[in-house]
């Protein structure tokens, strides 16, 4: 991130509420587990400086990304865990066999959402897009396949998409997206078990009515163009499950 873009982080976050400030709010309300150090309070204190100067205009959604994939590939993944509690979440909330579900988490003030996934061998989130929001998901336990795609035109039926990342997401690999880059992804379990830890921005633009939008693609059916581009179709919720959930 160049010096411009860190300027104007720190002037919107000190016309807002600054880390400092954060930190003594997370402390007060005992919004943490209690064997949390610092470090996972102050990581989600800047994730949420970044999300502050985003919603303030201050960022745009391509600065938050490489922001927060910044703080997170430096996150302190063991407090990180501690802090949300995963042993008693991989006791009780379902670790899929087909598609990945989320479990929200209450961690304080945040002007962010946070969320843990979890998934079991061959589980997937399957492939789609996302409108009027930006997301982080940084992988917390185990290995995922981590595929993204850049969203190059929208089309009635069909998304224009660009290959950008195909890679195994191991402890401690972020990812993101936004409007901006790497809008589309599609994330499949590789070993017994994953986890990731997601922090996610919507109703950026409250105009629009929604919060957010979802747009299900198939991009292992995709016409590929002369240039490398893939032209996906768009998917309903029970072909998206029928084609990728429990994918290899």
């Amino acid at each position: 991130m160049d010096l411009w873009t860190r300027r104007q982080f720190a002037h919107v976050v000190l016309r807002t509420l600054g880390p400092l400030a954060l930190l003594r709010e997370l402390g007060a309300r005992e919004a943490l587990a209690a064997p949390a150090r610092m470090a996972a309070r102050d990581l989600l204190a800047r994730l949420d400086e970044a999300t502050r100067a985003l919603l303030a205009g201050g960022a745009r959604p391509g600065e938050w990304q490489e922001r927060v994939e910044e703080l997170a590939a430096r996150a302190d993944v063991d407090d990180l865990r501690r802090a949300v509690d995963l042993d008693r979440l991989a006791r009780t909330m379902t670790i899929a066999r087909d598609w990945a579900r989320g479990e929200h988490l209450r961690l304080g003030p945040l002007r962010f959402g946070t969320q843990v996934f979890a998934f079991q061998r061959g589980a997937a989130i399957t492939p789609h897009g996302h409108r009027n929001m930006a997301s982080m998901h940084l992988v917390i336990g185990g290995e995922v396949r981590c595929r993204q795609f850049d969203r190059v035109r929208d089309e009635p039926d069909h998304l224009l998409l660009r290959p950008v990342l195909d890679r195994t997401c191991r402890r401690g690999d972020p990812t993101s997206i936004s409007s901006e880059h790497r809008n589309v992804h599609w994330f499949v379990a590789t070993s017994e078990t994953a986890f990731t830890f997601d922090a996610v921005v919507d109703n950026l633009d409250p105009s629009l009515g929604k919060p957010y939008f979802i747009d299900l693609v198939d991009p292992s059916g995709a016409e590929r163009q002369p240039d490398g581009t893939l032209r996906a179709r768009r998917i309903g919720w029970e072909e998206s499950l029928r084609l990728y959930a429990a994918a290899p």
